[in-house]
């Protein structure tokens, strides 16, 4: 029997948020096609480019092979990031933002930025225990760049001319992780019922990096079909993620996961209607609750085309090394939006909601959420 072809696809899209503008992203390249079941991935090469008003680009090429070998998947990254409007507001969970500093001196500074450049190396590998327990194990390396915006003052240059941070310069960092995952999610994208438990740790490595800490991260998602038809999904999500050691605040800017990277506390991925990036601190707590209806659903075979409406509430805070975790300072989101399912992995949506931080956000969005 003949293996199945390669199929090749290009996708350019724009992106929106309040930290880095208006983006054009352009990702493509070679995919085959997961087997039937909850895997939304079976196996791209995907080189990806994106380029922003604020002058930040990215260049990345990912293998993915999620659904092509039988209890097993294997992931590997390289890229280039420069990200010329990094966010920084200071660190913990108390920090406030300033409008005025924004506008000194008649004019957009740029107060609360920075200048961030990672060059990124990931591999990751999971196999299949036993039904739906896993085991992941992962290495990370990363180079890292960090200076202050020239030209007029910054959070990040008063915070290093006070002594609160000396995270500036170069720097290389080395993480190994592993994670045991627990998923019986109907489908791993876009779930109508099941659950999702993850208990990850990760260590950097001194020695072939410059750092020295451990994080440890358990993160719970809840999916619950409202309706026999599986049109009204509730979602529920609580994570913690701890560390102990000596995190620069660019890698506290790094959600710990346990395949794909993500960005911030704060944002599409976590905190949503909040600035993103805007909390910072080497400990944090999120809790969420989603309510999914899927107004529109058809597709071909095991690909669907899918319109969901969303709406969402999120909670949480950061918490400084040596600091205990506390019920009262918690940072709220909520808002709403319609995201468009373009396949069993492609998603593309537009939100707008209300945080008593930032007020009214309007962003874009590539994932249906938790």
């Amino acid at each position: 029997m003949p293996s199945e072809p390669w199929t090749f696809y290009l996708l350019p899209y724009p992106m929106y948020n309040s930290v880095e503008g208006l983006s054009i992203n352009l990702t493509g390249g070679w995919l085959k096609s997961p087997p039937p079941g909850p895997i939304p991935t079976g196996l791209t090469i995907e080189p990806a480019v994106s380029l922003a008003t604020s002058g930040s680009h990215t260049v990345s090429l990912t293998y993915d092979n999620s659904g092509r070998i039988p209890g097993w998947r294997l992931l590997a990254i390289v890229g280039d990031e420069r990200l010329t409007r990094a966010p920084y507001f200071g660190l913990g969970n108390g920090t406030v933002v300033n409008d005025s500093l924004e506008t000194a001196n008649g004019g957009d500074t740029h107060y609360y930025r920075y200048e961030l450049r990672r060059t990124t190396g990931i591999v990751a590998i999971q196999r299949r225990i036993a039904g739906p327990l896993r085991a992941h194990l992962a290495a990370q390396w990363r180079r890292y760049h960090v200076a202050t915006l020239g030209g007029a003052p910054t959070a990040l240059g008063d915070g290093v001319a006070r002594g609160l941070t000396s995270d500036t310069g170069a720097f290389t960092g080395v993480e190994a992780r592993g994670a045991l995952i627990l998923d019986t999610r109907d489908e791993e994208a876009s779930a109508s019922h099941g659950i999702l438990l993850q208990a990850m740790v990760a260590r950097a490595l001194k020695g072939p990096g410059d750092l020295d800490y451990t994080r440890w991260g358990v993160d719970a998602r809840e999916y619950i079909s409202l309706a026999y038809d599986s049109t009204i999904v509730l979602t529920l999500r609580q994570s913690v993620e701890t560390a102990h050691g000596a995190l620069p605040f660019a890698v506290q800017y790094e959600r710990l996961t346990t395949w794909h990277p993500e960005d911030g506390f704060g944002g599409a991925a976590t905190l949503r209607q909040n600035l993103p990036g805007r909390w910072l601190g080497a400990n944090d707590a999120l809790g969420s609750v989603d309510l999914r209806y899927k107004w529109w659903d058809s597709g071909v075979g095991y690909t669907p085309l899918r319109l969901w409406l969303v709406v969402h509430a999120d909670a949480g805070r950061v918490w400084n090394e040596g600091e205990r975790f506390r019920w009262s300072g918690l940072h709220s989101g909520y808002g709403g939006g319609a995201i468009a399912q373009l396949g069993r992995a492609s998603f593309l949506g537009l939100e707008i909601g209300y945080s008593p931080d930032a007020h009214f956000q309007f962003n874009t969005t590539v994932t249906l959420g938790y």
